[in-house]
């Protein structure tokens, strides 16, 4: 049995994501209750489905994942989630890697966050994110 996490900080992934003709570092933080995720955060969105670029240290191989939205530390923020679906990944730089994903479901409380956000922010952000391997029912 493992033992359990003894940090005195949450655990933070760190990775270059591409901007113009610069790599930009990013730190993703993640709560402890995370901490099986893989940190992450949202590039683009499009008609339904986004990219999300993650460290580049394990390949991106399952097909299924529960997207959570980071958006704050606090108790009284919501979390935004959606089901997602990887359709592609590739290298991006030796740091991170690019996964594209379609939306499971239409209307998700996370794909509607983000199409707000995205409709309102006149400069570029990016959204934090986790994503937790989901387990399919065989058939």
């Amino acid at each position: 049995m493992a033992a359990p996490d003894q940090r005195r900080f949450p655990r933070v992934e760190f990775f270059f994501v591409p901007d113009a003709n610069e790599q930009l570092p990013v730190w993703v933080f993640k709560p402890e209750s995370e901490a099986l995720g893989r940190a992450g955060v949202v590039v683009n969105l499009s008609g339904g489905g986004l990219q999300i670029a993650v460290s580049a240290d394990e390949p991106l191989l399952a097909q299924h994942y529960e997207m959570r939205l980071l958006l704050g530390e606090d108790e009284g923020v919501p979390l935004f989630t959606a089901q997602v679906r990887r359709v592609w990944s590739r290298p991006l730089n030796v740091s991170a890697q690019l996964g594209g994903f379609e939306f499971e479901t239409n209307s998700s409380d996370a794909e509607q966050f983000l199409l707000v956000q995205t409709a309102h922010v006149a400069s570029r952000r990016w959204v934090r994110c986790v994503l937790v391997e989901r387990m399919t029912a065989l058939a």
